[in-house]
């Protein structure tokens, strides 16, 4: 018996895990892009980035790289997941800020959440927290299709 599968309904069409940097404290991150035929204009290919680690000058050049690839391959929004990362160099905040505008200016937008107080403090420190477009919630892009293979958990 084949199971048909809707064209219509949301589906992860890719999931692919990336090495930001290496060594002691290290970063990666887990970019999961989704399709949604039926979605309006602007929310039809979506993509969540999940940091892990410290972002040091590697990881942030890296970073960017893959927000640029993002928007050149037509991804309309991203939701940039900071749950799990643990620190990022405040002197490097503003460059890492200055990409996800970049991204926003090309695209329909992109909203960081689960930032811990330290992190916000660093990206304070900085002068850079009044240009992030912060959430605590993910519902801004339907938890529901994001489940994690590995919890089996949605992101809150």
């Amino acid at each position: 018996m084949v199971s048909q599968l809707d064209a219509l309904s949301p589906r992860l069409a890719l999931a692919l895990n990336l090495q930001l940097s290496h060594g002691r404290h290290g970063a990666s991150a887990r970019v999961e892009l989704q399709e949604r035929p039926q979605a309006l204009p602007g929310a039809r290919r979506i993509a969540r980035v999940t940091l892990r680690g410290w972002i040091d000058a590697a990881a942030e050049r890296r970073l960017e790289q893959a927000l640029d690839d993002l928007a050149a391959r037509g991804v309309e929004q991203v939701l940039l997941d900071c749950a799990q990362l643990r620190h990022i160099d405040y002197r490097l905040a503003p460059g890492l800020v200055n990409a996800l505008e970049r991204f926003e200016a090309c695209t329909a937008g992109i909203v960081v959440c689960g930032l811990s107080r330290h992190l916000r403090d660093l990206f304070r420190l900085a002068g850079c927290e009044p240009r992030l477009r912060c959430s605590s919630a993910a519902e801004l892009f339907e938890t529901t299709v994001w489940e994690s293979e590995s919890s089996g958990e949605t992101p809150s």
